[in-house]
């Protein structure tokens, strides 16, 4: 299977999955379980399709090896989209039955696409890019072990109420700082220079990968064994992981360039940004105790959840879904210089309704602020994925700004 194809099989389902996550928000508090449907829909369903399928890209093309057998690339797209949907009619409905089937498959379809990963690194015949596969190997590593607690306290298997907060919030942790944010974070180090149009900085990236990947696991031990020290040491080498990111965001921007910087790569250094502050602010409640970690996670949502995750992902998807458009470089190029319409509005937008809810999630703004926010995030975040969706029709208007043009040199 060519890999434009596999490209858009899952980005296709990538979309859906957030549109989906959009429109869950309009159906009654009980029905989504508060904010519960919705995040499951954007982070297995969007997000962890998108990443399953581009990690599989990025993996062969990393290592110069084959595209994965058809058989593999459809049984994982399967696996994952037939999981995310069962878990997300299976726990809202209260039928652990569904559950328990939606979270088997989910994992299965992590399992393959590890498969797919390792068969990668072990026919490559590329091995310069040791870093951004092993943050793929333990990116890998927590999703499974983070869909097994998710199964664990998702199905009842668990009847100690203690040991069952503490499992959600190193599933929670897992999830997110470690699948989502690992993949991520290994990614950055190839996409933001090629969105950017320069060569690879260098910088310190295994000292990075390692202060994420052992704080990461440290932070997961010390949540889930009640282990408030362990936690918060975890915390602090992770967050000082996200400012090592940040240096080799720094170095990336400040290098020579010909070309003015595009949208899709202001949204990909804001989110950086957003996941630094919330390292550093998840780093702060942990070491104050399990308390205030309790309490900072609507910040935590705020910061990785928005800022840093969804935010990444619509970035992404503003150069790699014009780029899997097979056509004549021009055309490709007006495709890229379409995405620019609205695109200050949409950053601007976002990341301003995102500063007033984590303003609000910290108790220093009223709740109307926080709703004034949120509306914000969700219209600038709408714009984008409305583009995602519609490119191909923006880049046939009859005329496009000569700013518009002048970014990709159309």
């Amino acid at each position: 299977m060519r890999p434009r194809v596999v490209a858009r099989l899952y980005h296709v389902a990538s979309r859906a999955w957030l549109t989906a996550a959009g429109l869950a928000l309009l159906l009654p508090a009980r029905d989504r379980l508060g904010i519960w449907l919705p995040l499951h829909l954007t982070l297995a369903g969007a997000v962890s399709v998108a990443i399953s399928g581009s990690m599989q890209g990025f993996a062969s093309a990393l290592t110069a090896t084959p595209a994965p057998p058809v058989w593999a690339v459809v049984a994982q797209w399967a696996f994952v989209n037939v999981g995310v949907a069962l878990i997300g009619l299976g726990y809202p409905s209260g039928h652990p039955a569904i559950l328990a089937f939606g979270g088997a498959s989910f994992l299965c379809g992590m399992a393959v696409l590890a498969w797919m990963v390792a068969r990668a690194w072990r026919r490559g015949l590329n091995r310069r890019h040791v870093l951004p596969m092993v943050m793929y190997g333990c990116a890998l590593l927590a999703i499974l072990s983070g869909g097994t607690l998710g199964a664990l306290i998702g199905s009842g298997a668990v009847h100690d109420a203690v040991l069952w907060v503490a499992l959600r919030r190193a599933h929670m942790t897992v999830n997110v700082l470690g699948w989502v944010s690992l993949t991520i974070s290994g990614t950055l180090v190839t996409l933001l220079p090629t969105v950017l149009r320069i060569r690879m900085p260098s910088w310190h990236g295994g000292a990075t990968a390692t202060f994420l990947v052992g704080g990461l696991a440290m932070v997961a031990s010390g949540l889930g064994l009640s282990s408030p020290p362990v936690a918060a040491v975890g915390g602090v080498a992770y967050a000082l992981g996200a400012l090592g990111l940040v240096w080799m965001v720094g170095l990336a921007i400040t290098s020579p360039r010909r070309w003015p910087v595009p949208v899709s790569a202001k949204h990909l250094v804001l989110a950086v940004c957003w996941f630094a502050f919330g390292a550093v602010a998840l780093s702060v409640a942990l070491v104050r105790g399990t308390a205030s970690f309790d309490a900072f996670r609507g910040l935590f949502l705020v910061a990785f959840v928005g800022g840093w995750i969804v935010q990444t992902l619509l970035g992404a998807w503003l150069y790699l879904l014009p780029m899997a458009r097979p056509g004549h470089p021009d055309e490709r190029r007006r495709l890229l210089s379409a995405i620019e319409f609205g695109g200050l509005l949409q950053i601007g937008a976002l990341n301003g309704g995102l500063v007033l809810m984590a303003l609000r999630a910290g108790d220093l703004l009223p709740d109307v602020w926080g709703a004034i926010g949120t509306g914000l995030a969700l219209g600038g975040a709408a714009l984008a994925l409305v583009k995602a969706w519609a490119f191909p029709l923006l880049a046939r208007a009859p005329v496009l700004s000569a700013r518009q043009l002048e970014v990709w040199g159309g």
